[in-house]
């Protein structure tokens, strides 16, 4: 390795210098020099965790401790054999971490000195426990996301009298979940708000829904697992409303209400839709066939209140739909 690309031909290595160690010193990293004997030649920019006491030369064992001195003496054993840089990382009691590379080289005259840098790596493994646990987090959520889609393929298929029923329902759930995963990602995994779940799952299939269905109560953070299954079951209400209901025709108005409520000393979320039916449309719907009950009632009735810790009610009367979700206020904290 060249010593120097290039530099001034006026410029001396004493005025490189201070160069060096300012660059050094930017990096948060110190220099040791030393002697064949292990005599320190200079020491730049030494880490505040250590001192060097003035009235005696320094050693690696009055400096860093037995125990450190100690590895740095058998690392600079290593490296004089080998030629090669030996690299030790030391955690500190405080928490400090450092990472102690140790080079054997020929000097002035062709005597061999050691160079000992001292790097702080305790930020970069702060980044990296961090890195980790996102990365925990990002597995934990992706197999919670994964069973959502095996719960809402299992009762698709069981609820599905043909392939082409099937494919459709399927996709249609599966873009709800893309839309509130959307919202979860967007706030950096905390939820999302009740309102803004409502308004992006209406707007996905009646663009200037927002007349035609009312959010009223509290807009709460909803955590992402309730989002999820939240989003799912308005998708089934919305799709159901479009495909049997007579709100689009009459152009009435869903009321969709939020609210905290308090049951034997602790607190709940009340989910309820409340959904205006046209008698003469009920009855002609009936007519040509189409059943009282609906679609995806399992979904409505199982699987979101089951998932919330919960429990829901659907009904369907002469005058209008009626679905209502019960959960407990914490689940829309959990993770």
């Amino acid at each position: 390795m060249r010593r120097f690309l290039w530099h001034a031909k006026d410029l001396n290595d004493g005025e490189l210098g201070p160069f060096f160690i300012t660059a050094l010193l930017d990096m948060n990293a110190s220099l040791i020099l030393q002697d064949r004997d292990f005599n320190y030649l200079c020491v730049t920019g030494l880490p505040d965790n250590w001192g060097l006491k003035q009235s005696d030369a320094p050693d690696d064992r009055s400096v860093f401790g037995a125990e450190i001195g100690g590895r740095l003496t058998d690392a600079k054993s290593r490296a004089l054999e080998t030629r090669q840089t030996e690299i030790l990382e030391v955690t500190l009691e405080n928490g400090g971490v450092f990472e102690f590379r140790v080079l054997a080289f020929s000097g002035h005259g062709g005597q061999i000195q050691f160079i000992t840098t001292i790097i702080d790596r305790g930020e970069d493994r702060r980044r990296e426990k961090v890195l980790q646990s996102l990365l925990r987090d990002v597995s934990h959520r992706s197999k919670n996301l994964l069973a959502i889609i095996q719960s809402i393929v299992t009762q698709t298929s069981q609820y599905t009298d043909s392939i082409e029923a099937y494919v459709q329902k399927l996709r249609g759930r599966i873009f709800s979940l893309s839309r509130s995963q959307d919202l979860v990602t967007d706030s950096g995994w905390r939820g999302a708000f009740a309102h803004e779940l409502l308004e992006q799952q209406v707007s996905a299939y009646i663009p200037n829904g927002q007349q035609l269905i009312v959010f009223e109560g509290e807009n709460l953070l909803l955590s992402p697992n309730v989002t999820m299954h939240l989003g799912l079951a308005f998708h089934e209400l919305l799709i159901n409303a479009i495909n049997f209901g007579s709100f689009l025709p009459a152009g009435q108005t869903i009321v969709v209400t939020i609210a905290m409520q308090e049951r034997d000393g602790r607190d709940f979320v009340s989910v309820s839709w409340r959904e205006p039916l046209d008698p003469a449309h009920r009855r002609a719907g009936q007519d040509a066939g189409i059943p009282v009950r609906r679609l995806g009632t399992a979904i409505l009735e199982r699987v979101v209140p089951a998932s919330v810790n919960g429990r829901a009610e659907y009904s369907v009367s002469q005058s209008e739909v009626r679905y209502g979700l019960v959960f407990p206020a914490d689940a829309r904290k959990a993770a």
